[in-house]
């Protein structure tokens, strides 16, 4: 062979040689990276992060949060999601003789932003329902609320819940939901359906993900995660945000459908108007809490107004953020709650079948016939 040859033996080889120095140091660079992300992965699940409430799509309701036990987002407190999709400890069973039921429908508020599984506004409620004298065998106040769920995928929501005839409320409670801009997801058909529901299968993939959740869910909760989901489902957390472009009659159509539904089904509606951080009854209303008032009163369904209560109190303590209560403020929300059911008559009706059923029964011991008193 020729020294030319040789030399291009020697080049080629000392090509290969370099190529594989590069070749190395890149896969141990790609193993240092991912060894680190994985101790970070693993450091950062020791503080709850890669525990939150998964939301799978749902071709009915677009997102449904999975069943088990979890960690809220804000604050890391336990949240209970049974396998019906209410933040409640068990699953319900068809309703026996001597339970009252009450269902609250709602958004991110109502299921308990940042609380733990005994402070939010229905599971107050429920203790205070069973400390009253004037209590049946059973009280059960469950928290149907789906975080970002606007108005009308609550109202879908309820008419899902009432048509199973298992849950069978006494009391439909439904909250106004912050989340308007989100209001015509409702009419996505065809492929952009399809398209929201794969957005929606990705996210709740890189939720479990520790990192995802301390990053985007955390960190840059204000700069990335909620610009990120203004542009993907325009949606809005503010009150008086966003009112370009409101369908007023989608959602009073969606109050009436609900009223109708409740009717028919023998069920008390109860409306409750929720407010921002700041707000007063001097504040401009959103056209939808607005909306609400009118319909309350237009169809003379009982309405917990929360702005004038809660405008009175520390802010502070009462919200923490814009929007989303304190679990001080699911207190004050419970009680306005408590003082409402009590002059329904789905309520009272119960209170006087108790008393008259306690009424009549003899004491412990006394076998004595009442006709012979």
């Amino acid at each position: 062979m020729s020294s030319r040859g040789f030399t291009g033996l020697d080049n080629f080889r000392r090509g290969q040689q370099q190529m594989g120095k590069k070749t190395n140091r890149f896969l141990r660079s790609v193993g240092w990276f991912l060894a680190v992300c994985l101790a970070f992965e693993l450091v950062l699940r020791l503080f709850g992060y890669g525990n939150y409430t998964i939301y799978r799509p749902d071709e009915r309701l677009l997102w449904v949060p999975e069943p088990g036990r979890a960690l809220t987002l804000v604050n890391h407190l336990p949240i209970t999601i049974n396998h019906q999709g209410f933040r409640y400890p068990f699953d319900l069973r068809p309703k026996q003789s001597g339970e009252f039921r009450i269902i609250a429908f709602g958004d991110s508020s109502t299921q308990g932003w940042g609380v733990d599984d005994g402070s939010h506004y229905s599971a107050i409620l429920e203790k205070m329902l069973g400390r009253e004298r004037c209590s049946r065998e059973h009280f059960e106040v469950i928290s149907a609320g789906v975080n970002a769920y606007p108005n009308s995928l609550i109202a879908e929501k309820l008419k899902e819940v009432l048509e199973d005839n298992v849950v069978q409320p006494d009391i439909a409670i439904v909250a106004y939901s912050y989340n308007s801009n989100l209001e015509k997801l409702t009419k996505l058909q065809g492929e952009a359906r399809e398209k929201f529901l794969r957005r929606v299968e990705w996210k709740s993939i890189l939720r479990r993900s520790a990192i995802y959740n301390f990053l985007i869910e955390d960190v840059l909760r204000r700069m990335a995660y909620y610009k990120l989901r203004h542009l993907i489902m325009a949606g809005t957390l503010s009150t008086l945000e966003g009112m370009d472009n409101l369908d007023l009659d989608q959602f009073n159509q969606g109050l009436a459908q609900s009223l109708q539904l409740c009717r028919a089904r023998h069920v008390q509606m109860v409306l409750l108007l929720l407010g921002s951080q700041d707000q007063t009854e001097k504040t401009e209303m959103h056209p939808f809490q607005k909306a609400m008032l009118e319909f309350a009163d237009k169809e003379q369904v009982p309405i917990v107004n929360m702005i004038p209560v809660v405008s009175t109190r520390d802010q502070q303590a009462m919200f923490m953020d814009p929007a989303h209560p304190t679990a001080a403020g699911h207190e004050v929300i419970a009680n306005q709650l408590l003082q409402m059911v009590h002059t329904l008559p789905a309520y009272e009706r119960a209170c006087t079948d108790t008393n008259s059923r306690a009424a009549a029964k003899p004491p412990a011991g006394d076998t004595t016939s009442t006709s012979h008193q």
